[in-house]
């Protein structure tokens, strides 16, 4: 009985903790209306993180290395929808999700 217990906590714990987990996928802006922005897109478990002007955007790796977000330094997770990213000088600019990639929710 023990053993099936336990086997059933490592089948159903990932499912959770796998929901809990933020997709960071889309464009941020400091205002929606910008021609500026971030993008963050899903690359090898992280998040390549791409400078974009109008519809142009750096390569992977370029402007800012590829992040995980979640416990990285240079981001701060305010909620779904904000984020504070931290630039070389030390001070966080806010950013909010403006558009989800797609394929993303």
């Amino acid at each position: 009985m023990r053993f099936l217990l336990i086997a059933l906590l490592f089948a159903v714990c990932p499912i959770v903790h796998a929901q809990g987990k933020h997709d960071y996928s889309g464009v941020w802006k400091k205002n929606c209306e910008d021609q500026m922005g971030l993008m963050f897109k899903p690359l090898h478990g992280q998040y390549a993180v791409l400078f974009c002007k109008s519809d142009v955007c750096s390569e992977p790796g370029v402007y800012r290395p590829n992040s995980r977000i979640d416990n990285d330094p240079m981001y701060e997770v305010l909620s779904e929808k904000r984020i504070k990213v931290r630039d070389r000088e030390g001070t966080y600019s806010i950013y909010v999700k403006c558009q989800a990639l797609s394929g993303t929710p």
